[in-house]
C-alpha cells in the first residue's frame, strides 16, 4: 500500500490529504462482519451517509436477524441500502415494498430484520445508533438492538440518536443512553453551506473594523462575526454556522461560490499561512481544501468575460392600484415578482387548508417611475448608469447610491397616491398597521432569486410617526441599496430597466412562530421530502442574530408514497429559544407539508417557472407564519429556489 503526498490540504483536520491506491482492501473481500474489535474494522466497513445532514460523518449498515438471533455489520460500500444486503447475503425473497413495510413497522407480525446506522461523528470522536425516519421501532427493540450492538463493537461514547418527533415522545421511556439532535448540530465544527470552487485571494477580515475593509470580488474571506449581509466574494470561510434557509446561505448558493462554516478556522495554522496569497478553493460536503496558486493561473482563472446585459421588461403605464384577483404570475413585468407570486397564493389559499395575509393589493411601477422623475432621483441614476467609471470605487459608488435614495425619500409623495392607498385600506377591512413589501422584477426568478436585498416597511393608516407616505418611500428607495446595486451587477442586470412594486397586506405584529420551506429535500438529492426551518415569534429565520439557532427539520408527509404514509419529521436541530422542543405540533408540521406539496404541484405541473429539474428536485421558497389564538397557517410568499 503506497501513500503519496498532495498539495491540497483538508482543513477539517488540519493534516495533508493523502490519496491511497491499492488494487485490493479487506473492504473488497467482505460482505459483513458479526463484531467490530477496532477502529480499522469500522474503517473497512464505512462509507458515505445517504443523508448528509451535518458534516465530517462515517457511517455503516447494521441488520439484526430475529429470526437467525444475529448481528451483521454490513459492508456499507458494497451494499447502499438494507434491502440489497439481505436479498444478496442474506437471502430473503421479499420484493422492495414487502421489505419495507414489514421491517420498518412496530409489530413482529412480519417483521425478520431489525435495520439501522452507525454514524461516526469526527468532530466529537462519538458513536451513534440511527434508525430511518419511517422506522417504526418499538422502545423494547431498540434497546435490545443498542446492547447487541455495544456488546459487539468497541464502542465507548455510543448513544442513541432521538432525530424524529416519534421518537422524541418516547425519550422518557429508554433506559440507554440517548442525544438530541442539538447535541450534534451545535457540537459540529465543519459544515458546507455552499458545494463550489473558485479562485482568489484568502484574507482574513475583521468586520469589526469601523473603517470597513475593502472586499474585493476576488477575495475569499475568512471571518469570524456573524453577517447579515454576504459581500461580493469569490469565497467565505466563517466560524459560525448557518442554516441552510437563511438569506446567506441562498445567496452564496444563487451566485455559486463556495462557502463553508469551519469553527476553527481562525487558529488554523494552514489557512494563516496563505494569508494575502493566491490559492483555489473548494467546498465539498465534508471536507474543503486550499491549494496556493500563482498570480498567472488567477488571471487566467478570472479573466472577465464580456457579457451582454439582461434587459427586464417593466409596464410603467398602469396608473391605479392592482387588485390581487387581478395578478397572475405573469403580473412580474406590473407589479413585481413578490406581488406576482401573492396572486397565485391568495388564488390557491381558496382551495386549500391555508391563509394568506389579509387586506392585499399591489402597488404597481408607474407609481415608483413617476416619484423617480419628480424627485429628480432619475437625472442621477442615468448619470451612474451610463458612467460607471465615475463610481469606480466603492466609497464614491456608496456616497451616489446614498444621495438617489436621500432624494426618493424626500420629495413629496404624490398625495392622490396616498388617499387612493388609505381609501383601499379601509375598504379591504379594519387592519390599519399594514406592511409595504419590496416587490421588484428584479428577484423571485429562475437563476436571481434576490433573497434579503431589498427592504420592506411597516405603514400605519393615521399615525403620526409611521406613515404610510415614509413606508412608501422608504420601499421604493431600497432597490437603490448598495448590496442591491452590486447583486444586480453581479448578475449583469441593466440598471436602467428595474423597477419597484409594493406588496401591501396587514402585517402580523405578535405571530405565534415564523419560517421558511424548501420544498426539496437538500440533504439527499432526488428524494422526497421537505425542508422547514421555523422560529418562535417574530425572531427571524433567514438573518437569525448571533447564537440563535431554530428549528430545522425534514418533514416527508404529503408524497403520498407508501414508504411515507404516516407522519414523519427527522429533526436536526432546535430553537435555542424553546428549551429543546419542537414550536409546531407534529400535526402542524404535517398540514404545513402537505399544504406545501399542493402548491409544489400547482407551480411545477402549470410550468410557472420553467425550470428543467425534476419533481423530486423542484425547490419552491415559501415563507410562512402560525398566527392567532388558533395558530393559523399563513403562506406570505413564494418563489423558485435557486441551488
Amino acid at each position: 500500500m503506497k501513500l503519496f503526498k498532495n498539495t491540497f490540504f483538508r482543513l477539517v483536520s488540519i493534516v495533508v490529504v493523502v490519496f491511497v491506491l491499492a488494487n485490493q482492501t479487506l473492504s473488497a473481500q467482505i460482505n459483513c462482519l458479526d463484531e467490530l474489535t477496532s477502529v480499522s474494522d469500522f474503517n473497512d466497513l464505512k462509507a458515505k451517509p445517504i443523508t448528509n445532514k451535518y458534516g465530517n460523518v462515517e457511517a455503516l449498515k447494521v441488520v439484526y436477524d430475529l429470526k437467525a438471533k444475529k448481528l451483521y455489520f454490513i459492508n456499507s460500500k458494497r451494499y447502499k441500502y438494507h434491502y440489497d444486503f439481505c436479498l444478496d447475503y442474506l437471502g430473503h425473497n421479499y420484493n422492495q415494498h414487502q421489505f419495507n413495510s414489514y421491517n420498518y413497522s412496530a409489530t413482529h407480525k412480519y417483521k425478520r430484520y431489525l435495520l439501522a446506522n452507525i454514524n461516526h461523528y469526527k468532530s466529537n470522536d462519538s458513536y451513534t445508533l440511527e434508525l430511518s425516519p419511517v422506522d417504526q421501532m418499538r422502545v423494547q427493540d431498540i434497546e435490545f438492538l443498542y446492547r447487541s450492538i455495544q456488546q459487539a463493537s468497541y464502542f465507548k461514547n455510543f448513544k442513541f440518536f432521538i432525530h424524529t418527533a416519534r421518537l422524541q415522545q418516547l425519550q422518557q421511556q429508554f433506559s440507554i443512553p440517548t442525544l438530541q439532535a442539538n447535541d450534534l448540530y451545535g457540537n459540529q465544527t465543519y459544515q458546507a453551506i455552499s458545494t463550489y470552487k473558485s479562485y482568489g485571494k484568502l484574507r482574513f477580515v475583521d468586520l469589526d473594523d469601523k473603517t470597513q475593509p475593502n472586499i474585493s470580488k476576488h477575495d475569499i474571506i475568512v471571518i469570524d462575526k456573524p453577517i447579515l449581509e454576504l459581500p461580493l466574494t469569490a469565497g467565505l470561510i466563517t466560524t459560525n454556522l448557518q442554516t441552510p434557509l437563511s438569506h446567506i446561505s441562498i445567496l452564496g448558493k444563487n451566485r455559486k461560490v463556495p462557502m463553508v462554516a469551519y469553527t476553527k478556522a481562525m487558529t488554523s495554522k494552514t489557512l494563516k499561512q496563505y494569508n494575502n496569497t493566491y490559492v483555489s478553493f473548494e467546498v465539498k460536503q465534508d471536507t474543503f481544501y486550499i491549494k496556493p496558486i500563482t498570480q498567472k493561473v488567477f488571471d487566467r482563472k478570472t479573466k472577465a468575460r464580456k457579457q451582454s446585459l439582461n434587459y427586464l421588461y417593466k409596464d410603467v403605464y398602469t396608473d391605479s392600484l392592482i387588485d390581487m384577483k387581478d395578478i397572475t404570475i405573469k403580473s412580474v413585468n406590473l407589479v413585481g415578482g413578490k406581488a406576482a407570486n401573492f396572486g397565485v397564493l391568495q388564488k390557491l389559499s381558496k382551495k386549500h387548508d391555508f391563509k394568506v395575509p389579509e387586506s392585499a393589493f399591489a402597488i404597481p411601477f408607474y407609481y415608483y417611475e413617476t416619484h423617480l422623475k419628480t424627485s429628480g432621483a432619475d437625472t442621477l441614476l442615468q448619470k451612474l448608469i451610463e458612467n460607471p467609471s465615475a463610481s469606480s470605487t466603492s466609497e464614491t459608488l456608496k456616497a451616489q447610491l446614498k444621495t438617489i435614495r436621500k432624494r426618493i425619500k424626500k420629495a413629496e409623495l404624490d398625495p392622490v397616491l396616498i388617499l387612493a392607498v388609505e381609501q383601499k385600506i379601509k375598504a379591504l377591512g379594519s387592519y390599519k398597521r399594514m406592511r409595504f413589501r419590496s416587490s421588484t422584477n428584479a428577484e423571485d426568478l429562475v437563476g436571481f432569486s434576490g433573497a434579503g436585498l431589498y427592504d420592506s416597511k411597516t405603514g400605519i393608516v393615521g399615525d403620526s410617526v409611521k406613515t404610510i407616505e415614509k413606508a412608501i418611500k422608504k420601499v421604493w428607495a431600497s432597490l437603490w441599496l448598495e448590496r442591491a446595486y452590486l447583486e444586480r451587477n453581479y448578475y449583469n442586470i441593466d440598471q436602467s430597466s428595474v423597477a419597484m412594486g409594493i406588496l401591501v397586506h396587514r402585517s402580523f405584529p405578535s405571530e405565534k412562530a415564523n419560517g421558511v420551506a424548501i420544498t426539496k429535500n437538500l440533504y439527499r438529492k432526488n428524494y422526497y421530502g421537505t425542508v422547514i426551518n421555523v422560529q418562535l415569534g417574530e425572531e427571524p429565520v433567514v438573518d437569525p442574530d448571533e447564537a440563535v439557532t431554530c428549528d430545522q427539520l425534514i418533514c416527508y408527509s404529503g408524497t403520498k408514497t407508501s414508504l411515507y404514509d404516516r407522519n414523519i419529521v427527522e429533526v436536526i436541530s432546535y430553537s435555542s429559544l424553546n428549551n429543546n422542543k419542537l414550536i409546531l405540533s407534529e400535526a402542524e408540521t404535517v398540514t404545513l407539508t402537505q399544504q406545501l406539496e399542493l402548491i409544489k404541484k400547482h407551480y411545477y405541473y402549470n410550468r410557472l417557472y420553467k425550470a428543467k429539474s425534476s419533481y423530486l428536485n423542484y425547490g419552491l421558497d415559501v415563507e410562512f407564519k402560525i398566527d392567532g389564538p388558533t395558530r393559523n397557517l399563513y403562506i406570505k410568499q413564494v418563489r423558485y429556489f435557486n441551488d
